[in-house]
């Protein structure tokens, strides 16, 4: 994928026993668009609607068009602590530090 999408970035991490646990990912795109519009962020789980049941873990925003942004997802393996501090960790090593002003959630 990176070499069609310059600024891709992916992770994945495994457990003990090398099997997938958790995926995170973001185009080149998003990750520019973020620059601009990621003063605020929405994170929300859909849980469990894909074939594999992992919480599917969009991270959006809404542009100067009021149009709605993806700017990275994840697939989380269960809706835990440790699985969310992950994520999160992922995004702001993605961003390169830029934290959001604000998260908004359910």
């Amino acid at each position: 994928m990176q070499s069609r999408n310059n600024g891709f970035y992916s992770v994945m991490d495994f457990d003990d026993e090398s099997r997938l646990r958790n995926v995170f990912w973001a185009d080149g795109q998003s990750r520019a668009s973020y620059e601009s519009f990621g003063d605020v962020v929405t994170f929300d789980t859909t849980y469990l609607t894909n074939r594999y049941r992992m919480p599917f873990a969009p991270i959006v925003e809404v542009n100067h068009h009021g149009q709605s942004i993806l700017f990275e997802a994840g697939l989380l393996s269960s809706e835990d602590t440790n699985n969310f501090v992950w994520l999160f960790q992922t995004w702001l090593e993605c961003m390169k530090g830029r934290a959001p002003g604000a998260i908004i959630t359910d």
